[in-house]
């Protein structure tokens, strides 16, 4: 969105007050109306635009930071599932309906191709959080997030493109520089990764110090955009605000037992116990078993570095999970929170990522609950290439 934005300022010197400005998907395309229909990102109302009197029609590729490389086209070449940013005027004689003054286009066939190459790219990455940062040395040390536990990894970001997200504003890619990294923040690394897994040539990198809670359900809005957790740490309720990018997951059981014996082969799932209002009474320390005393992850069934489906990042397990509703989390429920954080206010959270089903989890080693809520899946599912945030 970055690049539309700044084509708005640019477009719009001395008339901003006068400008209204969609930007989303085409839907439809009416040739002989010379219109297209527009499904607006943020609030998903469809526009009508209007195409008659457009002066400015061009199109940029995905991966495009400015319009130098800009084609001219004419309102013939928008296609349905396109994505625009449109600039004009609201029509004096229908309520949603823009005479567009601009239009700017991505085709959405070459989006889907960036986004495939950008999945792939992404099966390769690994998500972690920074224990130390060697500005000098153009290093990091990190707790990488995998199947079998935490495990430390060196990487180096000498050549690497540094990517970071505002707490502020999440969807708000913004270039950086290893200086900005500190201890404790979440990473995402895509790089080289050395045969033994210990250390990682990044070429990217994308870093932010999102917050990562471990709690109980107490309420979940109607509408499903919010829900009200408690915190098992702190014991302090917690507004997570839900959006359209939030992703909500539930762990089956299966998968949650396995992961709980993995993470402490002495687990044994209770009969009929509560397990997230044990995990309020545990959520500070640790089980008894070797895992939880050591900190260290142990071997699955599989031998070694076999994850639930082979070698593989934990992260990358939870993304092939399915999406569900909010409203399908249940007071009580125990979750695993991922968010952006209020500036001035602890108590309020821009949900990211939210894990459901991890009773088991929380019950066998509750600190490694943590490496669930990983923010990296949501940013690559959400982000438009070469799009500015909404």
């Amino acid at each position: 969105m970055l690049l539309f934005a700044s084509v708005c300022r640019a477009q719009d010197a001395g008339a901003a007050k006068q400008m209204e400005r969609v930007i989303g998907s085409v839907t439809a395309v009416d040739q002989s109306a010379h219109t297209v229909t527009v499904k607006e990102d943020k609030s998903g109302t469809e526009y009508k635009v209007l195409l008659q009197d457009t002066r400015t029609l061009l199109k940029v590729e995905p991966t495009a930071k400015d319009l130098s490389n800009a084609v001219r086209i004419t309102a013939d070449d928008l296609a349905t599932g396109d994505r625009v940013q449109v600039g004009g005027s609201k029509s004096p004689d229908e309520p949603n309906a823009i005479v567009a003054r601009s239009v700017i286009l991505m085709s959405g066939r070459e989006l889907q191709k960036v986004h495939q190459a950008q999945a792939a790219e992404w099966q390769r990455s690994t998500g972690g959080v920074v224990t130390s940062v060697d500005a000098a040395g153009k290093k990091l040390n990190v707790t990488a997030r995998t199947a079998e536990g935490p495990k430390p990894v060196t990487v180096d970001v000498s050549k690497a493109e540094l990517t970071r997200y505002s707490p502020e504003s999440p969807k708000t890619p913004a270039a950086s520089q290893i200086n900005d990294i500190q201890p404790g923040d979440q990473v995402r690394i895509i790089g080289e990764k050395s045969p033994d897994g210990s250390s990682i040539d990044a070429t990217k990198l994308y870093s932010s110090s999102f917050r990562n809670i471990l709690a109980s359900v107490t309420s979940v809005a109607a509408d499903g955009k919010s829900i009200t957790v408690k915190d098992l740490q702190t014991k302090q309720p917690v507004t997570v605000s839900l959006t359209d990018d939030t992703a909500v997951r539930r762990l089956p059981p299966m998968l949650a037992n396995m992961l709980a014996r993995r993470f402490n082969p002495d687990f044994k799932p209770p009969q009929g116990a509560n397990v997230a209002g044990g995990a309020s009474n545990g959520a500070g320390r640790e089980a008894a078993g070797p895992e939880a005393r050591s900190g260290v992850g142990a071997p699955g069934p599989n031998g070694p570095a076999r994850g639930p489906r082979g070698n593989g990042d934990l992260s990358q397990m939870l993304e092939r999970l399915p999406k569900i509703s909010a409203t399908e989390l249940k007071p009580g429920d125990a979750v695993v929170v991922s968010g952006s954080p209020a500036a001035s206010d602890k108590t309020r959270l821009l949900g990211l990522t939210i894990i459901a089903g991890v009773e088991p989890i929380f019950q066998s080693a509750p600190s490694r609950a943590q490496s669930l809520g990983d923010w990296g899946a949501s940013l690559n599912s959400s982000a438009e290439a070469g799009m500015p945030p909404q």
